[in-house]
């Protein structure tokens, strides 16, 4: 009798050895599919940024976030989303399920005990300077004298080994940061030269005007999504079911055409501006002016806004699903009771609506010929990171009231080192303030017009150089 309990202890203690050394995750995870649904909630893991996921006017946005969203829909369940700079960070919560899927990191099929899903698209990595501060030398005598930056990044860590070995150049990683910050550094020169893809790049060289490609490091690199090596399979197969269907669908290709392909409307010129002037303005004109004695806004403002929000089209329609003249959200049209945003009327007076209530929340230091700036800048941004803003720099011990004080504040939120402290987190802080230095000139030319009252025929000779 004691021997046969020794031996079933034995077989137990053997058993429990056996489980811990050979991954029981595998035998308790194959229900994943099962598991989620009965959670009625999926979990991704992703980093903050421009094409992956960012946030504006309370809403969530980017490239990969829209593929996980549409996958969310696709299980009928909630969409929960986890973020770190971190790659180990991201594999980590993959490995305990804390999260099920990453998504929009450059992680390489090399790697131990991951899977892959269908490539749903695919990338440059390309090196990026700054073409204002590289013209003293060549850019292959800079290569060799000042180190090239990346974040946290396998196919960076890979051509590092490589050049390394070649002596071509450098690659530095710089762990738990964001592309946005190195883009910063790199405009302000702190930095030579840096390492994103092709779809960030495509992203930032709208705002970011000097930024130039010097080399193509890899290409045609594949994004899939990341999962566990024992991953159950019928969770496996909804995930290869639901990437055949967005093929079918042309699905991809569209929402990769809304980030992307998109075109941004950067300042346009002098004569462009004039001709629309001229040929669509006179048609909203009224419009304009009326809302601006309703809420007590200059109506050239309200004209230059609703300029570089739509072009003053009354069907204009953005990737994020704002539309209209003024480009109205959902909830905002809501809240401003405007039942049709591509009613000009409606949405011209909706959005001045919406922007006089913004700008009476505003902080009462700022000062008054400063304060439409803020106001402007949080009907792109939202006033939530408006806010955060306005704290980072009450951090360092300024009291702001005046947009130039607020600029670097704003493009603070973008950089994980301090929207990390914010209470709203990422955004986009130098889409905004190209906007709001956008609206400036628009501003500009149409006060100097309206000065010399030339709103009927403006004549491009009569516009200042300096605008």
């Amino acid at each position: 009798m004691v021997k046969f309990l020794v031996r079933i202890i034995l077989v137990a203690v053997f058993v429990s050895i056996l489980l811990v050394y050979i991954n029981p995750i595998s035998f308790f995870f194959q229900n994943d599919l099962q598991r989620i649904e009965a959670d009625k909630k999926i979990v991704f893991v992703t980093r903050l940024g421009p094409t992956t996921l960012y946030e504006s006017k309370n809403r969530r946005f980017g490239y990969h976030y829209s593929l996980m969203n549409e996958f969310a829909e696709y299980l009928g369940v909630e969409l929960e989303v986890k973020v770190t700079d971190n790659i180990n960070n991201a594999i980590q919560m993959l490995e305990n399920r804390q999260a099920d899927i990453i998504s929009g990191f450059d992680i390489e099929k090399s790697r131990p005990n991951l899977k892959f899903s269908y490539p749903y698209n695919r990338v440059d990595h390309v090196i990026v300077s700054n073409n204002k501060n590289t013209r003293a030398k060549s850019y292959d005598e800079l290569l060799s004298e000042y180190k090239v930056y990346s974040i946290d990044s396998d196919v960076s860590k890979s051509i590092s080994i490589i050049e390394n070995n070649d002596d071509s150049f450098s690659i530095e990683i710089i762990k738990d940061t964001n592309i946005d910050e190195l883009v910063k550094m790199l405009n302000d020169d702190e930095v030579k030269f840096i390492i994103m893809n092709s779809d960030e790049y495509k992203i930032f060289e709208k705002y970011f005007n000097s930024l130039t490609i010097i080399e193509k490091i890899s290409l045609n690199q594949s994004q899939s999504w990341v999962l566990s090596s024992n991953i159950g399979k019928k969770f496996e197969n909804k995930i290869t079911d639901f990437f055949k269907e967005q093929i079918k669908d042309n699905n991809l290709s569209a929402i990769y055409s809304k980030f992307f392909r998109q075109k941004q409307h950067s300042f346009v010129g002098t004569k462009i501006f004039l001709n629309d002037l001229i040929n669509i303005f006179p048609r909203y004109e009224f419009f304009f002016k009326e809302a601006s004695k309703m809420y007590e806004f200059d109506w050239r403002l309200i004209a230059s806004i609703g300029y570089q929000e739509s072009r003053w089209r009354h069907d204009a329609v953005s990737y994020t699903g704002v539309r209209g003249i003024m480009m109205l959200t959902q909830d905002t049209a809501k809240e401003m009771n405007v039942i049709d945003r591509e009613d000009p009327r409606s949405s011209i007076y909706g959005g001045t609506k919406y922007l006089r209530d913004v700008y009476r929340r505003l902080p009462s230091n700022i000062l008054i010929e400063e304060k439409k700036w803020f106001a402007i800048a949080s009907y792109n941004i939202g006033l939530g990171h408006i806010n955060d803003a306005i704290k980072l720099a009450k951090d360092d011990n300024i009291e702001v009231n005046k947009w130039v004080e607020l600029k670097p504040y704003i493009l603070k939120l973008s950089q994980s080192r301090y929207y990390r402290k914010t209470k709203y987190g990422y955004a986009r802080g130098w889409e905004t303030v190209k906007y709001v230095e956008n609206i400036k000139q628009y501003y500009d030319i149409l006060v100097f017009l309206d000065s010399q009252d030339q709103m009927i025929n403006p004549v491009e000779e009569s516009i200042p150089n300096t605008l």
